[in-house]
């Protein structure tokens, strides 16, 4: 008996090594030749400045290519260490270092966070001794925080005190809520808090030494002002806009607002090294970098989900940092990530060793290109009947949706320009600085004869609106954000209204 045994168990090995060694060099070239044609195809009729491309088959890197330009405007070229933002895929960095540093005794993911707010009190009624870090991770805490995650990762206002005034101040909690999967970046910024109160570390600096180093990532970062003084390429963000095609979009990403639920910047060469590790249960290259059992921790799914986005839709489970799900009946593991300018997909089905990531600069079509792209690599290798067909197919959808988006687009540019105003005093005075407790400081001024608004780092003119004594501005860069002027009783302008938030004016400064 124990000989079969030892013959089970000994052809269930051999049979993981041939396959993680099965992709032949034929399958190699010919999925390279076709998926490069197709890549080429697609991003004719699309207008994405650039987009980098990573996939593995057998466990390994079969395809790591970019396209296109990372600056238009400056004739610069992407390449496959060029970086882009991978916006929301940047919580499995994070979960990752969070279980790294369990694993190192220096927190615990179940317990509560009570024991991590060193000095910092809630104002509102928290049960800080029922959520735990994991509740945190997995999107189950019942919290919010809408100032906390805007500064975060829109206005760049994160000065520490400042940041635990919001943080004990505007935090409001749900009971319903409580372990019910509801996505959003706060529980994630919240561990970043807790780390730097607890543990003084920044999340950023521990990425960068569990993970980055150990792995070889040299061209990924959360600082940009390292990109900068290491000469590193940056895919700048941009967005399709009516017929104009794709231009730069008026918020950048800088050191001040890449935050710990969307905040690193990688390119394809690094991303493949990311994908063969996850895959791999925490080896590449044959060293095991990370403990299996830490990396398994982190793709077990802790919440239920039902998802409608594609390529993944239906019940899945979301794990640290990672949603598990299906694809064609396959285990897939996968986030993606989102911002004006920006769109990544990273995923793999851990079972096939088959893994894509897909990042562009360009976030009117990007995602949607990603998608098909993705699948269009999950299907060549899982020899998917009809594939041909169905991505033709694909393609000319791509390109007819393109077109209607840049005619509905022009209609609305054409449309808002015909707008009237409905401000019923000179423009001078609905200018000044207007504050939030815990947004921050809005400053209303005038650009151009033009009313524009500016908070940290977003900055955006305005446009008329329909309702009274409003405007419409872009301080997201592709939103229309309404900002409405609230009159006093003597008729002047005393407050104004943004995202459902007052903003109290401030006297004017001598």
């Amino acid at each position: 008996m124990k000989i079969i045994l030892g013959l089970i168990v000994c052809f269930c090995v051999a049979t993981t090594n041939l396959y993680s060694q099965s992709v032949s060099k034929s399958s190699k070239q010919k999925f390279i030749a076709e998926f490069d044609a197709y890549i080429q195809e697609v991003l004719k009729n699309t207008d994405i400045p650039a987009i980098g491309i990573s996939i593995l088959s057998g466990g390994k890197p079969v395809f790591v290519k970019t396209y296109g330009y990372a600056n238009k405007e400056a004739g610069i070229k992407a390449d496959n260490n060029t970086l882009f933002y991978i916006a929301s895929s940047t919580k499995s960095f994070t979960a990752l270092s969070a279980a790294l540093l369990e694993e190192e005794g220096k927190i615990q993911l179940n317990e509560p966070i009570d024991k991590y707010l060193g000095s910092l009190k809630f104002n509102n009624l928290i049960p800080v001794r029922q959520i735990t870090i994991k509740h945190l991770l997995t999107h189950t805490s019942g919290l919010s925080n809408d100032a906390l995650g805007f500064r975060m990762a829109y206005s760049g206002d994160i000065k520490d005190k400042e940041i635990d005034h919001v943080f004990t101040g505007a935090m409001t909690y749900t009971d319903t809520m409580f372990n019910q999967y509801n996505y959003s970046n706060l529980g994630y910024n919240i561990y970043a808090v807790l780390l730097r109160t607890y543990l003084k570390l920044n999340w950023k600096d521990v990425i960068a030494t569990k993970i980055l180093k150990p792995l070889g990532m040299t061209h990924t970062t959360s600082y940009m002002s390292e990109a900068l003084k290491n000469g590193w390429i940056v895919a700048a963000p941009y967005q399709a806009v009516g017929y104009n095609g794709a231009v730069l979009t008026n918020l950048p990403k800088q050191d001040n607002n890449l935050q710990s639920a969307g905040g690193i910047f990688s390119s394809p060469k690094d991303l493949a090294k990311w994908l063969e590790v996850n895959m791999n249960t925490g080896k590449i290259n044959g060293r095991q970098v990370f403990a299996k059992e830490t990396i398994e921790k982190c793709q077990t799914g802790y919440a239920f989900v039902e998802r409608t986005l594609q390529p993944f839709t239906g019940l899945s489970q979301y794990g640290l940092g990672w949603i598990i799900g299906e694809y064609k009946k396959e285990k897939v593991i996968y986030h993606f990530g989102g911002f004006p300018g920006y769109t990544g997909h990273i995923s793999f089905m851990p079972d096939k060793k088959i893994g894509v990531a897909v990042t562009t600069n360009e976030s009117t079509m990007g995602a949607r290109v990603a998608t098909v792209l993705a699948t269009f690599a999950y299907d060549w290798w899982l020899n998917e009947k009809g594939k041909d067909t169905i991505y033709e197919r694909k393609k000319n959808e791509l390109k007819q949706m393109y077109e209607g988006f840049k005619k509905a687009s022009a209609k609305g540019i054409e449309d808002k320009a015909k707008r009237a105003s409905k401000l019923s005093l000179p423009l001078t005075e609905y200018t000044g600085e207007f504050a939030n407790e815990f947004f921050g400081t809005m400053k209303i001024f005038l650009n151009d004869s033009v009313l524009s608004a500016a908070i940290g780092n977003m900055q955006s003119s305005s446009t008329y609106f329909t309702e009274e004594e409003s405007i419409r501005v872009e301080l997201i860069p592709g939103t229309g954000e309404v900002i409405k002027f609230i009159k006093d009783e003597k008729k002047i302008i005393a407050k104004l209204v943004y995202n459902n938030f007052e903003f109290i004016k401030m006297p004017k400064k001598d």
